[in-house]
C-alpha cells in the first residue's frame, strides 16, 4: 500500500515538474517572437497552463498534502542586466512546505529542458512576495544560511522566567528561560442577542470545540512545556477545581487569614475580593497590595487558606512591582515546595505556581503559602493576594453569570478577573463579548510584554515586562469529507498586517517558521505512530486576529475537523491527544532552540514495568524500566525522580536517583504508601508512571501481590454504517487519561444526512449537554490504593507490580499467598489508524503461563474487572485453559445498568453497589460482565440486583479463586470495600 503510494508520488513529481517545463518552454517560444509583445499576454498564457492547479500539484514531499487554493502567476519580468527571469506567484504556492533543495531541484530540472542558449540563465521564483528559499524555516537550513532577521527579539541574557520551581536536577537543553503564551480555543460566553450564555461552537460527537482543545492544553501541552522548564501563560482559567479560596491583605475567603510582613512602607493598587459580582470592573484596581522592605533578619508574609474540601488546588500568587526575586513556599499535604518569583515582572495579575493537594479546613501548619524575601538587601517587595483553586465564574453580564467553573469560560472573562486593562485587552467592542474574546487573546500577549510590544491601541503601555517567546492558539475546524477522508491539519500565521516586522524589528516570517515546524511535527508523528496518511493542509498567511495581533511569532492551529467523524475517531482518543501534544511540544522546543542558538534535548517518555517488593520488615525496593522513544533519539533518560505519598495525602518533591531502582526504608506499619517515577534528562522531566501502592500490616496474616493490569486509555465506541454513524458512549464511554474535562453528553443524531441548521440544531453528530459541567474520573493509574487500603484493613501486607512486569517474569508470584489481579476496565482494543496491533489485552500468553505455574503450586487469585469474562478468547482450548486457571466462564456483557449486587451463598455475606455515575471519586462502570462457574467446583456468590445475573464466582479446586465481574475499586464506600475484601480473604484463606 505504502509502496503504491510512493509510486503515485513519483508520478506527481514528474507531472509537477513537467508543468514547470511546459511553462518555461512557453516562455522560450514567446521570447523568440517579436520584441515588445505584451507581458500581460505572457502571463495569460502561463496561467492557462496552470489552470486548476493548486500547490498540491507541485508538492513532492512524502506527506499527504492537500490544498484547494489555485496557484496563479501574478507577475513576470525579464531582467536583461543580469539575465534573470523573475516569476511572482500568489500566496497559494507559498502555502506548501519548502525545504532547502526544493527550489534547486525544480530549477535544475527546468534547465535540463531549456535550449542550450538559455541553460545558464538565473531563475528567481517568488511566492507571496518572497523567494522560495526564504520559505524554508531556519531550523531546516544550515546555520550559516539562516535568516538573522527572524531570530529571537530578546538577547539570550534577557530571556528569563517569572517563576522557577526548585528542582534537584538541571534542565540545560530544554525550555528554561522560555515564556510561552498558549490558549485553548473559545469558551462559554454571553450572547446579548439571545440574552444567554452559550458555547461559541456546536456540540458534536459528544464534545464541543470550546472545551475539546482544553483537554490537550491543560492535560498534556502545558505540563510538557513546564516539565521542559518553560513558563506557560494561559488566558483562560487552567484549574477545573470548582472551589476557590482567596487570601488577601484586604479581605479573604471564609476564615482564611493573611499575616502581613514587618516593615510595611505603603500600599499600591492591588486585588480586591468582592462579595458581589464583577461587571466591567478590574479586580486589580479595586484593592491594595502592600509594599515592604527586606530586613537583616529576613521578612515574610503568610497566607493561610480555609480549604472547603480535600483535593487538588492550583495555587496562584499576585503582587505589585517589586525590586527583585522572592521565594514563595507552598506548604501542602505532600511536602513543602519552593518557587523563585521575579517581582520585577508579572505584577498585577495571577501568576500560576502549580497544582497541589490540600486537606479540608484551616491548618496554619499544613496548608499555607509563605512569601519570603531575601535578607539584608534593603529592597522593596510586594505582597498582594494568593488564590487556591479555579472556582466558578464571577463576571456578570446583564444580571447573569456563566454559572459554570471558570475554566469553561472564554478568555475575555478570565482576563478581566486577571487584571488586564479593559479597553486595551478585553473590552475592545461595544457589547460584543464574542469579538472581545477572540481579539483579547492576542492583545493579552502584548500586555504581558509591554512597550514597545504593547497592545495595539497603546504599544507603549508598560505592560508586565515579561519577555515572551511565542504565542500559540489551539483550535479544531469544521468541514466534512465523504468516505474515509480526513480533513487534517491546517496552520495559520500572518505577515501582512500593518507591517512585515514585529515591534522589535523581527521578521514576521518567524511565525511561518513556527507554523511549519508545528504542522510538520504533528503530521510526521501521526503518520509514524498510527500508520495512516494524515492530511497536511496548507499554511495560510491570513489576517486572523489570533495570528496577527501578538507581537511575537504566533501560530493558529486547526488540528482537525470536529465535524468529520474520521477525524473524530482520532481526537477522542487520549493516546492521540498525548502524541499530538508531544509533537507540539517538540516543535516548540525546536523552534525556540533555533531562535536562540542552542542545542536541544527532548524530555523522556514515562517509564514502565514498575515492581515493588519487600526487602526487610520495614523497607521496599522499587524498580522500573525506561521506555525508548523511537521517534526521538535524544529523549533517553539519564536519571529518575521517585515520588512518595503517605496515606491519602499528596506526593512529596521526589528523590533523584541514577539507577532504575531504589530501596525505600523506614516505612511505618499500618500505613499505605504510594510511589510514582519519572524519567529526567537535560531536556526536562517525563510524565509520571502509574502509581504502585505498598503497605505493611501490624500483625500481618500474609503477603498479597497486587497486579495492576488496568492501563487502558481509550476513546468511546464509534460505529459506522451506510446511513448512520457516530459515537456510542452508552456501549463504551472510553477511558480518559486521569480525568475527562471535554465531554458534553451522548450523541443523539446519527443520521449522516442530517443537515446543520444552527448551533442548537447542528445535524449529524448533535449531542446532549448533560455532562458538560461534570469533570469525572478516568484512569488515574492509582487504583492499587483502594485495593491496598482494604487489604491493610484486614491485616494483610501488600506490594504492587505492573502486569507487564509479571508477563516479563520479573516477579516471583510464589512468595505471595494471594495474587490480586486488578483489571478495572481493561479490554483489547486497537488504536485509530491502519495499525492492527492490539493493545490492553488481559489474557496474554505470557500472563497465562505465569498464572498457570502459580496456581498449579496452590496459589490463590482474586480477579476483578468489567471485562474479565468477555475478554476470554472464544475458542475451546483458550476457554478450557482460562477455566482451569480462573474457574469461571463468560455469560454476558452489559449485564446491568445499575450497580447494586447481593450475596447468594453462605460462603459470603455482603450486599453493595459499584459506581455507575460520573464523578471525581470513582470512574463509572457502564458494562459489567456476567460470569458463571466453569464447573461444579465453583459457585455463584454474588448476583446483580437488577436481573439476578451472576456477578461473582468462588472457585474451590486445587487452588482458590474469587472472580468479580465488576471492578473492586468501584465499590462505593471505603468501609464497604474493606468489608467485602474481608469476606473474600476469608474465603481464600480457609
Amino acid at each position: 500500500m505504502f509502496d503504491s503510494y510512493l509510486s503515485k508520488k513519483d508520478l506527481w513529481r514528474a507531472f509537477s515538474l513537467k508543468t514547470f517545463v511546459l511553462l518555461f518552454l512557453a516562455l522560450v517560444i514567446i521570447q523568440q517572437k517579436a520584441v515588445g509583445q505584451e507581458t500581460t499576454s505572457i502571463k495569460d498564457k502561463i496561467n492557462e497552463l496552470l489552470k486548476g492547479k493548486t500547490s498540491a500539484h507541485f508538492y513532492v514531499g512524502a506527506d499527504n498534502y492537500l490544498n484547494g487554493k489555485k496557484v496563479l502567476l501574478d507577475t513576470i519580468f525579464w531582467n536583461a542586466a543580469n539575465d534573470t527571469l523573475h516569476l511572482h506567484f500568489n500566496k497559494a504556492l507559498a502555502e506548501m512546505p519548502f525545504r532547502e533543495n526544493d527550489e534547486e531541484n525544480v530549477s535544475r530540472f527546468i534547465r535540463e529542458h531549456l535550449p542550450d542558449t538559455l541553460k545558464k540563465i538565473e531563475l528567481k521564483i517568488y511566492a507571496n512576495k518572497v523567494e522560495l528559499h526564504e520559505l524554508v524555516p531556519n531550523y531546516y537550513r544550515e546555520a550559516s544560511d539562516r535568516s538573522e532577521d527572524r531570530l529571537s527579539q530578546c538577547a539570550q541574557q534577557n530571556r528569563t522566567n517569572v517563576v522557577r520551581k526548585k528542582l534537584p536536577f538541571t534542565i540545560s537543553s530544554g525550555l528554561t528561560h522560555a515564556n510561552i503564551a498558549l490558549w485553548n480555543s473559545h469558551g462559554w460566553y454571553y450572547e446579548p442577542s439571545l440574552d444567554r450564555w452559550e458555547w461559541q461552537r456546536a456540540r458534536l460527537f459528544t464534545t464541543v470545540e470550546d472545551i475539546l482543545p482544553t483537554a490537550f492544553v491543560l492535560g498534556y501541552i502545558a505540563p510538557m512545556l513546564e516539565n521542559a522548564g518553560a513558563n506557560v501563560f494561559i488566558p483562560r482559567e487552567r484549574d477545573w477545581q470548582i472551589n476557590e479560596v482567596v487570601v488577601d491583605n484586604n479581605a479573604s475567603s471564609g476564615k482564611s487569614k493573611f499575616k502581613k510582613p514587618r516593615g510595611k512602607k505603603f500600599e499600591s493598587t492591588g486585588f480586591a475580593l468582592r462579595n458581589q459580582l464583577y461587571k466591567n470592573e478590574n479586580p486589580f484596581e479595586l484593592g491594595t497590595a502592600i509594599k515592604f522592605e527586606s530586613t537583616k533578619k529576613g521578612n515574610r508574609a503568610t497566607y493561610i487558606p480555609e480549604i472547603p474540601e480535600t483535593g487538588e488546588y492550583a495555587v496562584y500568587v499576585s503582587y505589585g512591582k517589586g525590586e527583585g526575586k522572592v521565594k514563595y513556599r507552598v506548604h501542602h499535604s505532600g511536602s513543602v515546595t519552593d518557587f523563585e518569583v521575579d517581582q520585577r515582572m508579572g505584577f498585577g495579575t495571577w501568576i500560576y505556581l502549580g497544582k497541589f493537594h490540600f486537606r479540608k479546613g484551616y491548618d496554619k501548619r499544613g496548608s499555607r503559602v509563605e512569601l519570603i524575601v531575601p535578607e539584608g538587601k534593603m529592597l522593596l517587595f510586594s505582597a498582594d493576594a494568593v488564590r487556591f483553586g479555579g472556582g466558578v465564574g464571577v463576571v456578570e453580564r446583564n444580571g447573569k453569570t456563566g454559572e459554570r467553573a471558570k475554566f469553561f469560560e472564554a478568555a475575555r472573562y478570565y482576563l478581566q478577573y486577571a487584571g488586564a486593562p479593559d479597553t486595551l485587552v478585553w473590552r475592545l467592542n461595544t457589547n460584543d463579548d464574542y469579538k472581545d474574546d477572540y481579539m483579547s487573546r492576542g492583545e493579552w500577549v502584548n500586555w504581558l510584554m509591554g512597550a514597545p510590544y504593547g497592545p495595539t491601541k497603546n504599544s507603549q503601555h508598560p505592560g508586565l515586562e515579561i519577555p515572551m517567546d511565542m504565542a500559540f492558539a489551539f483550535h479544531t475546524d469544521a468541514g466534512i469529507l465523504p468516505g474515509d477522508g480526513i480533513v487534517g491539519t491546517l496552520g495559520i500565521y500572518s505577515t501582512d498586517r500593518d507591517t512585515n516586522v514585529f515591534a522589535g524589528g523581527q521578521s514576521k516570517y518567524a511565525s511561518r517558521d513556527l507554523t511549519d515546524l508545528i504542522q510538520t511535527q504533528i503530521v510526521d508523528d501521526i503518520n509514524a505512530i498510527y500508520k495512516c496518511r494524515w492530511t497536511r493542509r496548507g499554511m495560510w498567511n491570513a489576517q486572523y486576529s489570533e495570528a496577527y495581533r501578538p507581537q511575537v511569532p504566533a501560530m493558529l492551529l486547526e488540528l482537525l475537523s470536529h465535524q468529520n467523524l474520521n477525524d473524530v475517531k482520532y481526537v477522542l482518543h487520549p493516546k492521540f491527544r498525548f502524541d499530538v501534544s508531544r509533537a507540539i511540544y517538540k516543535a516548540m522546543l525546536r523552534f525556540i532552540a533555533t531562535q536562540n542558538g542552542y542545542d536541544f534535548i527532548v524530555q523522556p517518555l514515562p517509564v514502565n514495568k514498575l515492581v515493588s517488593e519487600f526487602t526487610t520488615e520495614n523497607a521496599v525496593k522499587l524498580s522500573w524500566q525506561p521506555v525508548v522513544d523511537e521517534l526521538e533519539p535524544s529523549a533517553a533518560p539519564k536519571k529518575y525522580m521517585v515520588y512518595k505519598r503517605t496515606g491519602n495525602n499528596g506526593f512529596d518533591n521526589g528523590t533523584l536517583v541514577e539507577k532504575t531502582e531504589i530501596v525505600i526504608p523506614n516505612l511505618n506499619k499500618g500505613q499505605v504508601y504510594g510511589f510514582r517515577v519519572t524519567a529526567v534528562n537535560a531536556g526536562g522531566e517525563s510524565f509520571p508512571s502509574e502509581i504502585v501502592s505498598v503497605g505493611i500490616a501490624e500483625n500481618s496474616k500474609g503477603n498479597v501481590l497486587i497486579v495492576n493490569g488496568f492501563d487502558r486509555v481509550d476513546s468511546p465506541e464509534i460505529f459506522e454504517c451506510d446511513s448512520l454513524a457516530g459515537v456510542l458512549r452508552n456501549l463504551d464511554h472510553g477511558v480518559a487519561y486521569h480525568y475527562d474535562i471535554s465531554t458534553t453528553g451522548n450523541q443523539y443524531d446519527f443520521d449522516r444526512k442530517s443537515p446543520w441548521l444552527d448551533d442548537d440544531s447542528p445535524g449529524h453528530g448533535a449531542s446532549y449537554a448533560n455532562l458538560e459541567t461534570t469533570v469525572f474520573r478516568g484512569n488515574t493509574f492509582d487504583f492499587s490504593y483502594q485495593h491496598g487500603v482494604s487489604l491493610l484493613a484486614n491485616n494483610y501486607s501488600f506490594v504492587t507490580v505492573s502486569d507487564e512486569a509479571v508477563e516479563g517474569n520479573s516477579v516471583n508470584l510464589h512468595k505471595f499467598m494471594l495474587v490480586d489481579l486488578l483489571y478495572g476496565e481493561e479490554k483489547t482494543r486497537v488504536f485509530p489508524g491502519n495499525d492492527s496491533t492490539t493493545h490492553f489485552k488481559i489474557y496474554t500468553s505470557a500472563l497465562l503461563n505465569v498464572l498457570e505455574d502459580y496456581t498449579k503450586g496452590g496459589g490463590n487469585l482474586l480477579i476483578s474487572g468489567a471485562y474479565i469474562g468477555s475478554e476470554i478468547p472464544k475458542n475451546k482450548d483458550a476457554e478450557k485453559r482460562s477455566g482451569d486457571i480462573f474457574g469461571f466462564k463468560w455469560r454476558t456483557n452489559y449485564a446491568v445498568k445499575n450497580g447494586q449486587f447481593f450475596s447468594t451463598s453462605k460462603a459470603i455475606n455482603f450486599d453493595g453497589e459499584f459506581n455507575t455515575a460520573y464523578n471525581l471519586e470513582q470512574y463509572a462502570v457502564e458494562a459489567p460482565d456476567g460470569i458463571e462457574p466453569i464447573d461444579d467446583k465453583g459457585q455463584t456468590i454474588l448476583r446483580y440486583a437488577e436481573n439476578k445475573v451472576s456477578a461473582g464466582v468462588f472457585y474451590n479446586g486445587n487452588h482458590k479463586v474469587v472472580a468479580l465481574g465488576f471492578p473492586f475499586e468501584t465499590v462505593k464506600g471505603e468501609s464497604e470495600r474493606n468489608a467485602l475484601m474481608g469476606e473474600i480473604l476469608e474465603l481464600l484463606s480457609e
